[in-house]
């Protein structure tokens, strides 16, 4: 692959209730740049985010329900679907409750194509993904700890038809008595270009394994539009729909990348 340099951003805006019994509204907004040498691709990404309760936190793979009502399980009462996890800050009645914004967790990542390109029929690709722990965990912008992930993305390429599918193993930090566990992570896209050059639409299916014993893993519908344009500029807009309930019930992201090199 040509060596290349590209920053990119985006938008997302998430609602729905988790498995509890409060919604939850979150936007994230992040920037983020991407350096290819040779077959290594390096990614850094930077989110800000708006929540209106700490009821779900923000970790590598995705929204993972932490809680349902309005008190923790240090005042004795029901925290909903999910169970009393007990978490500092989550849901006193306090702030945790209340809309917050602040700094999400850095992601960086690297990639290696060890098969093919982005411009054959067929490529394989490994990565590593690492989620550093800057933002605040009571807010529920993550977790505190850091999270680690190792994945593979197949891609089968052709006139008529791309299909790419994703495969994670998250490691999602925890303190010590946290119920989480680790989860897998899958997605599988299908697009289709359209008359227009440049232009595509597609759909997804992204699912992740339960976050906590008992629960429903988070599994997510989702379709969109993107559109490639001169100088290595690209738009995408796309919009989901939770199939579980521990998903996000709904969400809609825009995105864009320019390259510089």
């Amino acid at each position: 692959a040509q060596d290349s340099f590209a920053v990119f951003g985006g938008s997302q805006f998430t609602a729905g209730r988790y498995g509890g019994d409060r919604a939850v509204s979150t936007a994230n907004f992040a920037v983020g740049a991407m350096a290819t040498f040779g077959r290594w691709r390096w990614w850094a990404t930077v989110p800000y985010i708006f929540q209106d309760a700490a009821t779900v936190r923000t970790v590598g793979a995705g929204m993972m329900p932490v809680g349902g009502v309005a008190h923790s399980e240090r005042n004795g009462t029901s925290s909903g679907m999910m169970g009393n996890l007990g978490i500092a800050g989550m849901n006193n009645g306090g702030s945790g409750m209340a809309g917050h914004a602040g700094h999400g967790d850095p992601v960086l990542r690297v990639d290696a194509t060890v098969w093919g390109s982005a411009a054959s029929s067929t490529s394989l690709e490994f990565y590593s993904s690492v989620k550093v722990p800057l933002a605040s965990a009571t807010d529920g912008f993550g977790t505190g700890n850091w999270d680690e992930a190792v994945g593979t993305i197949l891609a089968r390429r052709s006139t008529a038809w791309a299909v790419l599918a994703d495969v994670a193993y998250w490691r999602v930090g925890r303190s010590s008595g946290d119920p989480y566990r680790d989860v897998m992570t899958g997605t599988i896209t299908a697009a289709r270009p359209l008359r227009w050059v440049g232009q595509q639409v597609y759909g997804s299916l992204f699912a992740t394994t339960p976050f906590v014993a008992g629960a429903d893993g988070p599994v997510q519908l989702g379709a969109g539009w993107s559109r490639a344009g001169a100088g290595r500029r690209t738009l995408t807009v796309t919009a989901g729909v939770g199939v579980t309930p521990t998903a996000p019930a709904f969400s809609l992201s825009a995105g864009w990348s320019w390259g510089l090199r």
